[in-house]
């Protein structure tokens, strides 16, 4: 992964992000977009089908092809793509006051772990994810797009933890986002705004302690 600054970093993922242009998107598109997301939390992502998107929105199945002319693949790939922008450009305007690494750092932790606790179509994005490096689920093009989605925001963490001072970004960043991928395994949902707050600071503190341990001389230690 690459070696840039945090800045660098941030920049690639904000012209990436800048590539869509929703500014055009219909709100009924977004409505059914939004409905495919709800319903794949409730039921599962392949109980979704044409029929229960078109009940959700009130239509009738055929009308959603005069949105979505390529049908379910589509709204998928659509979904996918209006989840991530929408939490792109929540990521963006957190990080905007940093004026270091640190800061930079903590602002995502906080916004990271607080949407992933808060918005349950994170953690559906993170099984979409998980189940299609198992199996496959994801059209090649799309697959393509996602990953690359997630190593612009993987280097983020990086670029700042490097610039922070840790040696060995990469493999800490993956443990950092592992821990902020379960975060509802350790913090409850139906927490208050100050409760989360106070998870949130929680989750700067481990993910800190995370970037401190040696690992290099903890694996020489277990030998």
């Amino acid at each position: 992964m690459s070696s840039m600054s945090h800045e660098a970093a941030r920049d690639a993922f904000e012209l990436r992000l800048k590539e869509w242009n929703w500014a055009g998107q219909k709100a009924a598109r977004q409505h059914i977009l939004e409905a495919f997301l709800e319903l794949a939390i409730a039921n599962g992502f392949n109980s979704v089908t044409m029929r229960t998107i078109a009940n959700a929105v009130n239509i009738k199945p055929p009308s959603l092809y005069s949105h979505f002319p390529e049908g379910r693949e589509e709204i998928v790939a659509e979904s996918l793509r209006w989840h991530f922008h929408r939490f792109g450009v929540a990521l963006l305007e957190a990080v905007s006051q940093a004026s270091d690494a640190d800061q930079f750092w903590d602002a995502m932790v906080r916004l990271h772990f607080t949407r992933q606790v808060r918005l349950p179509e994170s953690n559906l994005w993170d099984l979409l994810v998980a189940t299609d490096r198992m199996a496959g689920i994801l059209p090649k093009d799309l697959r393509d797009q996602v990953y690359h989605w997630v190593a612009l925001h993987e280097s983020m963490y990086v670029a700042a933890a490097q610039d922070m001072g840790c040696a060995d970004a990469v493999n800490h960043v993956k443990v950092v986002i592992t821990l902020l991928e379960g975060a509802t395994r350790w913090a409850p949902r139906e927490c208050g705004d100050a409760e989360l707050a106070e998870l949130a600071d929680r989750a700067v503190v481990l993910s800190r302690a995370i970037l401190a341990v040696d690992f290099a001389a903890s694996r020489s230690a277990s030998r």
